[in-house]
């Protein structure tokens, strides 16, 4: 068997064919393109990664909000023309990650027990939260969230 390619050890004492080299060449150009194919998909696991925690952070910001202008209407229902203390009762509800909301009170009917809307459950109180939620994810623009409760007076 002297002309078998087989037979000759080679470095770490395996028999190895006459064109070695050529595979082990072979196994690093596979290496490079695996870590080339990598680098590329994971940029894209990356922003579907950060567009899933943007996305549980403006649910929550909103939940946060909504949830604050309906403590601040209720506020406002029963304390008439308070509106120090309904923009507090809001706020103290409010969870905003990075970010204020604006808040606006508004009157649609008028102020109870004035002119027009002295019949209780007639008059409406209307508190609205706005906000500029501030992503992390790069290729999504920032998002403008709002949230308005509306009660009437007892």
């Amino acid at each position: 068997m002297a002309g078998s390619p087989s037979t000759r050890p080679d470095q770490r004492g395996s028999f190895s064919s006459p064109d070695g080299d050529a595979d082990r060449h072979r196994g690093d150009r596979d290496q490079g393109q695996a870590l080339v194919e990598f680098a590329l998909v994971i940029v894209f696991l990356f922003m579907l990664l950060f567009g899933i925690i943007d996305f549980a952070r403006l649910f929550f910001a909103y939940a946060t909000m909504s949830n604050g202008v309906r403590e601040g209407a209720r506020y406002g229902i029963v304390h008439h023309g308070d509106d120090t203390g309904i923009e507090q009762q809001a706020r103290a509800m409010m969870v905003l990650i990075g970010g204020d909301a604006d808040i606006e009170i508004f009157y649609p009917d008028g102020m109870p027990g004035v002119d027009e809307c002295s019949l209780p459950r007639v008059c409406r109180l209307e508190v609205v939260a706005r906000s500029n939620f501030q992503v992390w994810t790069p290729i999504i623009p920032n998002v403008q969230i709002e949230a308005r409760s509306t009660m009437h007076f007892e």
